[in-house]
């Protein structure tokens, strides 16, 4: 049997069967890691409740990044699939019911830019790893690494998660403008932690006015999850706050987004264009 033969059947499988299509969304974060993660965990929850299936993909190589929640349980990444050292089982883990965790790489891929053969392999495990999931999150850290070079990534669409603070909001601004130089025009969604719905509104409008000015891009609010006790209380349950205080404010907002998410699927799709100069 060859290294790679397990893509190769499941590549096979998806062919003869076909799959939905998976919807990829890649974070971009402003805000705490550990809230971060949080945030991720809860929406994935959310849309589970919804009756989706979710993969969360950690493309971050940050030693706080989403496959973290799960110490000591990833021992290979989808890159070691893609190099035939590990079985796609291995690299995946369920968290918890309809959601699993992989890791892309221990490794920068950024240095796979001009190795076509080896970018279509890791493509290939990324497609391969949960192909049945209805979502992919994919959380990101752009001074670590460049996922955004493997086409299922890049193609999919992009949230920034930022606080109310003027830091946060300007790494949010900052991240984008790094992301439009790499993949050109295209919408961004923002999503506000730790706000309310007026505090989101006037943070994507105030930062609309700079990425249509300065990158032509256009900037959609995603909501705001608010600030709630709720969540930690949760969290020290490990339970997700949709699960444990489902009349929560955070509760409802984390329902809410995913609903956006589930209802308006093609709303923050990459748009094809060139790479732009600024």
């Amino acid at each position: 049997m060859s290294s790679n033969s397990g893509l190769d059947q499941a590549a096979g499988l998806r062919s003869l069967l076909g799959t939905t299509e998976t919807r990829r969304v890649s974070f971009l974060s402003a805000i705490p890691a550990a809230e971060k993660n949080q945030v991720l965990l809860n929406l994935a929850a959310a849309l589970v409740q919804k009756g989706s299936d979710i993969h969360l993909l950690d493309a971050s190589l940050d030693v706080e990044g989403i496959s973290t929640i799960n110490p000591g349980k990833l021992h290979y990444s989808l890159s070691d699939v893609a190099t035939g050292q590990a079985s796609l089982s291995s690299a995946l883990v369920e968290h918890d019911s309809g959601i699993h965790l992989s890791k892309l790489s221990t490794q920068s891929i950024s240095n796979l830019a001009n190795q076509n053969k080896a970018l279509a392999r890791l493509s290939e495990a990324v497609l391969a790893i949960k192909p049945e999931s209805n979502f992919c999150f994919i959380d990101t850290h752009l001074d670590n690494d460049n996922p955004f070079i493997l086409p299922e990534i890049s193609e999919g669409d992009v949230v920034v998660m930022a606080t109310t603070t003027a830091d946060s909001i300007k790494s949010a601004y900052l991240q984008i403008k790094a992301l439009h130089a790499k993949l050109g025009r295209r919408p961004y969604h923002i999503l506000v932690v730790g706000g309310s719905e007026q505090q989101a509104s006037l943070i994507q409008q105030n930062m609309s006015q700079a990425t249509n000015l300065y990158l032509a891009v256009p900037l959609i609010s995603l909501g705001a999850i608010p600030t709630d006790d709720s969540l930690a209380r949760a969290t020290q349950m490990s339970k997700s706050v949709v699960e444990a205080y489902p009349t929560a404010p955070a509760a409802t907002a984390f329902r809410e987004i995913a609903s956006k998410l589930i209802d308006h699927a093609r709303t923050i799709s990459a748009t094809p264009s060139d790479n732009q100069e600024e």
